[in-house]
C-alpha cells in the first residue's frame, strides 16, 4: 500500500494538482485494498482511477484523455476499473462540466483571455438555448472554443483542439455546426465587444 500511496503522491505533482486530491486518492486506494479488489487487476490502473475520481470528488476534474498521459494507463483500463470502483465502492464520481475544462485546454492552446472570456459566454448562451443538449463537456467545451478562437481572430485549427480536448475532429464539427447555425442568437454583442478583431464574419461555415 504504501507504493501505491508513493505513486499516486508523485503521479499528482507531477500533473499540478491541488494537494487537496492526495488524501483523497489515498483513501479510494486503501478502500480498494481493504476490499480485496485488487487482486488480479492492473494496479497501476487502480492508481490512476483514484486519482481521475480524487479529481472529479475535489472539483478539479481531469479527462481520461489527461489521467492517460501521465499515468501511461490505456484508457479502456482506466474505464473499465472506474466502472468496478463506481459499482464496488460507491464511488461519488463527482460530475464534470464544459465551463470546468475551458480554462485548462485555453491555456494548453495558448489563447488569450479574451478567447476563453468568449467562449465561457458562448457556453452559457447554448446552455440556455440547449442548442447542444445531450453533447459531452468535452465536445462543448472543443467547439465553443474553436468558435471563440475564430470570433476574436484568435483562430485554432480543429484538428489542434481535437488534440488537446481529447476527443475526435468530427465531434467537434458536428456540435461547431449547431453553434454555427444558432449563431446570430449565441453572439450577443457584449462577446463582439471583448476584442476589436471579434467578428461574425470570422466564423468559418464547416
Amino acid at each position: 500500500m504504501m507504493r501505491a500511496f508513493s505513486e499516486i503522491t508523485s503521479m499528482c505533482a507531477t500533473m499540478d494538482l491541488p494537494t487537496s486530491v492526495v488524501p483523497v486518492a489515498r483513501d479510494l486506494y486503501r478502500r480498494v485494498e481493504e476490499g480485496n479488489l485488487h487482486r488480479g487487476k492492473n494496479i497501476d490502473a487502480i492508481i490512476a482511477t483514484c486519482i481521475f475520481l480524487a479529481c472529479r470528488q475535489k472539483c478539479v476534474p481531469r479527462t481520461f484523455k489527461e489521467i492517460c498521459a501521465f499515468t501511461r494507463v490505456p484508457r479502456k483500463d482506466i474505464g473499465r476499473t472506474f466502472k468496478l470502483l463506481k459499482e464496488k465502492l460507491g464511488a461519488d464520481a463527482g460530475s464534470m462540466s464544459s465551463d470546468d475544462l475551458m480554462a485548462r485546454f485555453c491555456a494548453n492552446l495558448s489563447l488569450l483571455s479574451t478567447a476563453q472570456e468568449c467562449a465561457v459566454m458562448l457556453n452559457k448562451a447554448a446552455r440556455q438555448r440547449d442548442t447542444l443538449a445531450g453533447k459531452s463537456p468535452v465536445s462543448i467545451a472543443g467547439a465553443c472554443i474553436f468558435m471563440a478562437s475564430h470570433l476574436v481572430g484568435q483562430p485554432r485549427d480543429v484538428r489542434v483542439i481535437s488534440h488537446v480536448a481529447g476527443v475526435s475532429e468530427a465531434t467537434i464539427k458536428n456540435s461547431y455546426k449547431l453553434l454555427y447555425a444558432d449563431r446570430r442568437n449565441l453572439v450577443l454583442p457584449q462577446m463582439l465587444e471583448i476584442d476589436p478583431m471579434a467578428s461574425l464574419e470570422n466564423l468559418p461555415p464547416l
